[in-house]
């Protein structure tokens, strides 16, 4: 189960949907380095319970972000990969904040086809994070139970900015 020192977690992660935040950033829920995840709607925050009591982060809506804190660092859908229109506009969300320097912002992705995604080592690996996905979205089962893009992968990317001065 997840850390409870929440000194050791770092990263908040902005997903769309509820399972987006296992299927796109699952090694750094399983490094439990993730203080927090935010929604886009009640809805999905209600989804994501049981993969909080999981992981041990904290469920949010994305208004509730402050968007402050050293060392914190936001992961957003990568919206120049993701085909979802909820995914390119939450992506653009953490774009734009990206370029207004106030935090850190990184990007994840859920489509196997991103140049930067990996594929997770080993078939125990692909178990666990299959049975994480089936324990805490038991109902989304049939997504994943042929189609194993949603397991397979995992792709992050950190875009430097440059700022003249």
């Amino acid at each position: 189960m997840g850390n409870t020192n929440q000194n050791m977690k770092e990263f908040i992660i902005i997903a769309p949907h509820a399972d987006d935040e296992i299927i796109g950033c699952w090694e750094l829920l399983q490094a439990e380095k993730v203080r927090a995840v935010a929604f886009a709607s009640s809805d999905a925050m209600e989804g994501a319970k049981a993969s909080s009591i999981r992981f041990g982060f904290s469920i949010l809506h994305i208004d509730e972000l402050g968007y402050d804190g050293p060392g914190v660092i936001y992961m957003f859908p990568d919206h120049t990969y993701e085909l979802h229109p909820l995914h390119r506009k939450l992506g653009a969300i953490g774009e734009n904040l990206l370029r207004s320097g106030k935090c850190e912002v990184w990007f994840y992705t859920t489509n196997m086809n991103t140049p930067y995604i990996h594929t997770l080592s080993g078939d125990s690996t692909h178990n666990l994070k299959l049975f994480a996905l089936n324990q805490a979205y038991p109902n989304k089962k049939s997504l994943w139970e042929y189609d194993h893009k949603y397991f397979l992968f995992e792709g992050y990317t950190k875009w430097i900015m440059k700022w003249n001065d």
